[in-house]
């Protein structure tokens, strides 16, 4: 499989189509298990953003004032 330069264009182009074809391959269980990881980071990312938020105490104007500092 050739490497292509994601800085470019016709490279993000040409790694998008890889990985489009890699997930038509896949069988139904690595598909399974590959959407069911993209739903844990979500998750994850959802947890950690809830806990700056309760860390921050929970209004705007603190919130703000944490992430400025």
């Amino acid at each position: 499989m050739k490497q292509y330069n994601p800085n470019t264009k016709y490279g993000r182009k040409k790694l998008r189509e890889q990985a489009a074809q890699n997930y038509a391959n896949m069988s139904p269980e690595e598909r399974e298990k590959h959407d069911s990881m993209g739903c844990l980071i979500t998750i994850l990312i959802i947890a950690v953003v809830v806990f700056f938020i309760l860390a921050a105490g929970g209004s705007a104007s603190e919130i703000t004032k944490w992430f400025t500092r």
